[in-house]
């Protein structure tokens, strides 16, 4: 754990629990033309984390046997006033030194990130930086009012590399200005860059919102789903292939949120994936015809009958389950051969 705190804690092998505070547009010196953080949630006050952590860890029966992350979203959490900033610092890092929590992480803009801050970070127990990245073209970040650029993002990435936290970066695809020729810029400069975890929110419009008011007058046109599935599914197959681990893909879901256009769906994550085996089984149809029987990890069976089970009505495949198939995969056997596919074949079909 980084900073020294306590006794390392052994878990199986579970995903943590990450316990999420918000501290909605705290922190940025402007509102980007597409934000607004408060139809996810109000900020919560320093003094309500204990409370919060308790609450949530109660209502998990398996918080006993999984990490648990404190995860401050919805602003950018160095950028808060110092005064503010050290209050919850010290409240997060005091449940860490209790054994309340094993870890801290939380989101921030590229340019609010310096060594000063990090090493802060770290002596309060924190484990990871995401960076609100968006875009890596720089007349896209302009135009959606972001006040860095794509120099900012990979300095700020280098030092959090440098420091040994982990760091994750998050994109939007279908920004203003944005088209699949920078989206694919985009992609392909964050992968080199390797980051350790990848958020992917396609741009919705939100009521309220700068972008709304573009897009009300004709000037911003946001994707269509399906063309947010295949950029998102061609990020998706990038960064997981550089070792990324994809921790969401479409924004979440939230009582006060008020979309006014845009590619939203509830389970938008699963039409991504979805859309690979849909890809992946037409493939092998087109090559070996109809009547095949297509196999997969019985983990990712729902995504290859697709929502509601399309993809299979609309293809007409017959299934099978093989646990020692990897889950990115699909598989096909013949009398005259046994036909992989792999999430990495299908790159091509997309953008």
């Amino acid at each position: 754990m980084q900073g020294g705190f306590g006794v390392i804690r052994r878990y199986p092998m579970k995903a943590p629990l990450v316990i999420p505070i918000f501290v909605s547009n705290l922190g940025c010196p402007h509102r980007c033309i597409f934000c607004d953080q408060r139809q996810f949630a109000e900020p919560a006050p320093p003094e309500a984390i204990p409370e919060i952590v308790r609450r949530y860890i109660s209502f998990s029966s398996s918080s006993s046997h999984r990490r648990k992350i404190i995860a401050f979203y919805g602003g950018s959490f160095t950028g808060i006033d110092e005064t503010l900033f050290d209050r919850y610092l010290n409240v997060a890092s005091a449940l860490v030194k209790q054994g309340q929590a094993d870890a801290l992480k939380a989101s921030t803009r590229p340019d609010m990130v310096s060594k000063e801050i990090l090493d802060r970070l770290i002596d309060a127990g924190f484990e990871e930086l995401e960076l609100g990245v968006q875009s890596m073209d720089d007349r896209v970040l302009e135009a959606s009012l972001r006040g860095h650029t794509r120099s900012d993002t990979i300095r700020a990435l280098g030092l959090i590399k440098g420091s040994g936290l982990k760091v994750g970066v998050q994109i939007m695809p279908g920004l203003p200005g944005e088209d699949r020729a920078s989206f694919r810029h985009t992609v392909d400069v964050i992968t080199g860059l390797k980051p350790d975890t990848a958020r992917i929110y396609p741009t919705v419009v939100m009521a309220g919102t700068a972008l709304e008011k573009v897009y009300l007058t004709g000037r911003y046109h946001p994707l269509s789903i399906d063309e947010a599935i295949l950029r998102s599914l061609f990020a998706y197959i990038n960064l997981t292939g550089c070792g990324s681990k994809m921790l969401r893909m479409g924004i979440p879901q939230s009582d006060r949120l008020n979309i006014v256009a845009g590619p939203f769906h509830p389970a938008f994550g699963f039409l991504v994936r979805s859309r690979a085996y849909r890809i992946m089984a037409e493939t092998l149809i087109g090559r070996l015809g109809p009547g095949i029987t297509v196999c997969v990890n019985p983990k990712r069976l729902p995504e290859l009958l697709g929502l509601k089970r399309e993809n299979i009505r609309e293809l007409g495949f017959s299934y099978g389950v093989e646990p020692r198939l990897e889950q990115d995969s699909v598989s096909v056997s013949t009398i005259a051969e046994n036909t992989c596919l792999y999430f990495k074949d299908i790159i091509d079909f997309l953008l």
